[in-house]
């Protein structure tokens, strides 16, 4: 059975539930800047194959993305300037993507957070009158999904009883995305220009907190960093600056690539920062998973200062992380080279942790830990 709704406000959500329930649901934060639909090759199979209930949500974005001539698009202040050949058009119309996430209206991290709650609200509610009200919720979510997942335990752990997140962004108003992504886009330049060989642009990325590039003979993929930067659209660091940049900081210069090469959080972002922050005090089970590779939500930026924040806030008994060796931020990456594997094999391991962890009090006494994994057998064995 799938149930789709709406609210008021510009959220959407979808509820499924499978023919033989198991009486528990898995409601997913929802990645980048997606719909309800986003997570269900990642999430919603999976569950469902095994029992449970599913749900997701939009984060109230009503689209995610509409690629237009710039000419046409109705707001440039909320349009991407598109910097590859868009197929079939001619080549000298410049586009932009124009972004749910910023028009018609701005709908940024605090407000994600507040659906996430109302979509669990609204899938227990709605669940309990098409089939009985669930005995077990589960959140999980990935990337931005994975920062929902992570306010949700810290603002209102009754509504669940455990959490997985899968490189989950990290907001303090010391370490986020607007510190150290735009610090990339500016050294990736120089890099990119030597071909890999300049070594003060390599140093001056890996302090921003990179992980080394991943260099290998491939005209078509020579570099992790470069497929991250030129060589793949959407080049994730620049479009990601960009519309955090102007969610957060709205009167920001952030047109140009040299502006948000220059760009550095002002009072504005940190002040709408300082609603959404990260503050550790987790009140339920949390499985946490990052890959080593990741260049766009690094480890070093996220993960680690995330668990010392658990750690600094006495919660460490109730989370548990996991860093896996060669793991990405995109699982298509993997299919480039560079020593990568998928993710998402360690993502459904790490949730069978979860419920062993919350349903069987599995591993008893490794709160707190961090372990560097290869395999998916390896988490919670």
């Amino acid at each position: 059975m799938q149930v789709l709704g709406a609210d008021a406000v510009g959220g959407r959500f979808l509820l499924r539930i499978p023919r033989a329930w198991n009486g528990a649901l898995v409601v997913a934060g929802t990645r980048a800047f997606r719909t309800e639909f986003a997570c269900d090759l990642v999430w919603s199979d999976y569950v469902l194959a095994r029992g449970y209930a599913y749900a997701c949500g939009n984060k109230r974005i009503p689209y995610g993305a509409v690629v237009e001539p710039a000419a046409a698009t109705p707001d440039a202040g909320a349009a991407y300037p598109v910097p590859f050949a868009v197929p079939g058009a001619p080549p000298d119309v410049p586009f932009v993507a124009r972004l749910g996430a910023l028009f018609p209206r701005p709908v940024g991290p605090a407000e994600w957070d507040d659906d996430f709650v109302a979509l669990i609200e609204t899938a227990r509610r709605v669940l309990a009158t098409r089939a009985g009200a669930p005995a077990r919720t589960y959140a999980v979510g990935l990337s931005n999904g994975g920062a929902q997942v992570r306010r949700l335990l810290e603002r209102r752990p009754d509504l669940v009883d455990g959490g997985l997140e899968w490189a989950g962004v990290y907001w303090s108003m010391e370490r986020n995305l607007l510190g150290y992504l735009p610090a990339f886009l500016k050294h990736a330049r120089a890099y990119a220009a030597s071909g890999g060989r300049d070594d003060g642009a390599r140093a001056a990325i890996e302090a921003a907190g990179f992980p080394p590039d991943r260099l290998q003979e491939d005209a078509a993929h020579p570099s992790l960093w470069l497929d991250h930067y030129s060589n793949v659209p959407p080049y994730y660091a620049d479009v990601t600056t960009y519309v955090f940049a102007r969610l957060l900081d709205p009167h920001a210069p952030v047109a140009t690539l040299a502006d948000r090469e220059r760009y550095r959080p002002g009072e504005p972002a940190l002040a709408a920062i300082a609603a959404f922050a990260h503050t550790g005090r987790i009140g339920k089970p949390l499985v946490s998973i990052a890959g080593d590779a990741d260049m766009l939500v690094t480890p070093a930026n996220n993960a680690e200062p995330y668990r010392a924040a658990i750690l600094r806030a006495g919660k460490g008994a109730l989370h548990r992380q996991y860093l896996v060796r060669g793991g990405g931020h995109v699982d298509a990456f993997a299919g480039f080279g560079y020593g990568l594997q998928p993710m998402l094999p360690f993502a459904w391991a790490a949730f069978e942790h979860l419920v062993a962890v919350v349903e069987r009090g599995a591993g008893a006494g490794e709160g707190g830990s961090l372990r560097t994994v290869s395999e998916p057998a390896e988490i919670g064995r």
